[in-house]
C-alpha cells in the first residue's frame, strides 16, 4: 500500500510552487504555500503535508472538503486508509477502502486488522540488550518469543510490523495469505499476509500482530523482522554504542521520563525532523558533498557488505543510483561500481560523517524513487546511524541522536 498520489494540474502560481516544494522534500514550505492556492489545491496539499507529519486529524479534515467537493478524484483513498491505521482505526479504514473499492474484494491485511485488532501492553520501561549473532554487526537483533517460539527479532526500520520468509511463518505455524506483489530491495516479489498471535519482547506483549511473508527471505536471509510499525508503537530508542534497545509507551510523562534518565548522561547532538509515508516509509533531509538537500530513507536493515582494494569488508551507509552519485560529483567510473569508499561526507540533518562506504544500486529505477510524489534520493542505512543513541519519537516526528559516550572531562 504505497501507491504515489496523482496531483492535480496546478494551476495558478502559489499552487504551480507549492507542488514544486512538495517535490522537493521541502514539506513546510509545501503547506505554506499551499494556503494561498486555490481550494482544492490547498485541501489536497494539506492533506497531504500534515499526513507525512503525523497529524492525521487534521489530514483527514482536508480530506473531507476534498470529497465532498471532488468526490470523483481518488488520489488520496490508500493514504487516506493509512492514515485512519496510523490512528488505531481500522473499522473506519475497512469502511474508507470498501467504499473506495465497491465491488473489488477487500485487501486479506485489513479485513485481519478489523477482525483481530492489535494492542499492546507495557507497565513500564524494558531495556532489551541486543542478541548475539553472525549479523549483529550489521543488523542488530534482541532476543524475543514469537507465539511460543524464541526467535532474533532483528531491527529493521524497512520493514512493517513483522516480516519474515514464507518457510519460516510455515515454520511457526502462522496462517498466509496471498496478498498481491512487492518490492524486496529492487526484486519484485510475491507477498503473503498473516497475524501472529503473540510477540514478547521482555516484558512487553503484543498481540495480533500483522505479519508480512517473502519467498525470497530464505537461507543467509532466513529472519525475522521487526519494522516501523512495531517501534512505532513506542518512544523507541535504539542505542547503538550500549548495544541495547529502549521502550516505553507513548504519551506516559511517567515512562518518558524513566526513559530519558536512562540516556540523559549523553547530550544531544541532534534533533531531526523525520516524514512518514504511507505504512512504514520514513524520510528525512540529508545530503552529500556539498548538497545538503536531498531527502533519504532512513532503511536501518539495509544490509550492502563489500571490499575495496583490499582493504576490510564495510556495510555500505547509503544506497543509490550511479546516475545519482554522478550528479553529486563522483567520477563515472567510480559510481558504476556495485560499492566504493567516498571521501565527500554524507549528512542526515545537522550530522555529518567522513570515510564512509556507499552502494550502487543494479538498476536504474528503483521502487523507492518516489514517495507520494517527494523525491527520494536513496536509502540511508544502519552504518550511519550505528554511531549513535538514536530515539525515534513518533509523537513528535522527531529523531533524537546522542553521541556514544559522555564527553570527557
Amino acid at each position: 500500500m504505497s501507491r504515489i498520489s496523482r496531483r492535480w494540474p496546478a494551476r495558478g502560481a502559489p499552487a504551480r510552487a507549492a507542488w514544486r516544494a512538495w517535490a522537493r522534500g521541502d514539506v513546510d514550505e509545501a503547506g505554506r504555500l499551499a494556503a494561498h492556492a486555490d481550494r482544492r489545491q490547498h485541501a489536497h496539499l494539506g492533506f497531504l503535508t500534515c499526513y507525512v507529519r503525523g497529524e492525521y486529524e487534521r489530514a483527514l479534515t482536508h480530506y473531507e472538503t476534498l470529497r465532498r467537493e471532488y468526490p470523483t478524484r481518488t488520489e488520496l483513498d490508500e493514504p487516506v486508509a493509512h492514515a485512519l491505521l496510523h490512528l488505531d482505526r481500522p473499522a473506519e479504514a475497512h469502511a474508507h477502502v470498501r467504499r473506495c473499492r465497491r465491488r473489488r474484494s477487500m485487501p486479506p491485511d485489513l479485513v485481519s486488522r478489523v477482525e483481530r485488532p492489535l494492542s499492546t501492553e507495557i507497565g513500564h520501561v524494558t531495556v532489551l540488550p541486543f542478541a548475539d549473532h553472525a549479523l549483529a554487526a550489521y543488523l542488530p537483533a534482541v532476543d524475543a518469543t514469537l507465539d511460543g517460539h524464541p526467535v532474533h527479532a532483528h531491527l529493521d526500520t524497512g520493514g512493517t510490523f513483522l516480516v519474515m520468509g514464507t518457510g519460516r511463518a510455515d515454520a511457526l505455524g502462522i496462517r498466509l495469505t496471498p496478498n498481491g506483489r512487492e518490492h524486496h530491495g529492487t526484486t519484485r516479489t510475491d507477498l503473503y499476509t498473516g497475524t501472529a498471535r503473540e510477540l514478547a519482547l521482555g516484558d512487553v506483549v503484543l498481540t495480533n500482530v500483522p505479519v508480512e511473508a517473502l519467498p525470497t527471505l530464505r537461507d543467509e536471509q532466513d529472519l525475522v523482522i521487526i519494522g516501523t510499525n512495531v517501534l512505532q508503537r513506542f518512544l523507541t530508542t535504539v542505542d547503538h554504542p550500549r548495544r541495547r534497545l529502549l521502550l516505553s509507551r507513548r504519551r506516559d510523562p511517567r515512562q518518558t521520563a524513566d526513559h530519558l534518565a536512562l540516556l540523559d548522561d549523553r547530550p544531544e547532538l541532534a534533533r531531526i525532523p523525520f516524514y512518514l509515508w504511507a505504512d512504514h516509509y520514513m524520510f528525512a533531509r540529508g545530503g552529500f558533498g556539498t548538497r545538503r538537500d536531498l531527502n533519504f530513507f532512513i532503511d536501518s536493515g539495509l544490509v550492502h557488505i563489500g571490499q575495496e582494494d583490499g582493504s576490510p569488508p564495510r556495510q555500505a551507509c547509503l544506497y543509490t543510483t550511479a546516475r545519482h552519485y554522478r550528479s553529486w560529483g563522483v567520477p563515472r567510473v567510480r559510481a558504476s561500481r556495485p560499492h566504493f569508499g567516498v571521501d565527500e561526507p554524507i549528512h542526515l540533518g545537522p550530522l555529518r560523517q567522513d570515510d564512509q562506504f556507499v552502494a550502487t544500486t543494479p538498476t536504474r529505477r528503483v521502487p523507492w524513487a518516489s514517495f507520494g510524489g517527494v523525491r527520494i534520493d536513496g536509502l540511508l542505512s544502519h552504518s550511519f546511524l550505528d554511531k549513535y543513541a538514536w530515539t525515534l519519537d513518533f509523537d513528535r516526528h522527531e529523531y533524537t541522536f546522542r553521541p556514544p559516550a559522555p564527553p570527557a572531562e
